[in-house]
C-alpha cells in the first residue's frame, strides 16, 4: 500500500480519504477522526476499533454452544481459588 496520499479540500474543507487507505484501515462512514495541529502542519489518526464486544460475543457463543454457563464457570473459579488457598497455606 502507498504510505503518502493528496487529498483536495473542496467546499465547507471536506475531503475524501482515498478508497485504499479506506479499506486498508477499515476506515467507514460515520468513523470519528482525531485532527492534532503540530504547528508546520496537520496529522491525522484514526483510532482502532475495539474488537472486546466481537471476542466476548464469540466466546459467548462457544460457551454457549459447548454447555458452559456462567454459574458453571464461577463455581470452577471458586473451587480452583480454593484448591490455591489449600496449596498456599
Amino acid at each position: 500500500m502507498n504510505n503518502t496520499f493528496q487529498v483536495q479540500v473542496v467546499r465547507r474543507g471536506i475531503i475524501t480519504l482515498p478508497k485504499e487507505l479506506r479499506d486498508h484501515n477499515n476506515i467507514e462512514e460515520g468513523d470519528m477522526m482525531t485532527l492534532i495541529d503540530i504547528g508546520d502542519g496537520v496529522v491525522i489518526m484514526s483510532p482502532r476499533r475495539s474488537r472486546v464486544d466481537e471476542i466476548a460475543n464469540k466466546l459467548a457463543r462457544e460457551w454457549q454452544d459447548s454447555g458452559e454457563t456462567l454459574e458453571s464457570m464461577l463455581t470452577t473459579l471458586r473451587e480452583v481459588r480454593a484448591e490455591y488457598e489449600t496449596k498456599k497455606s
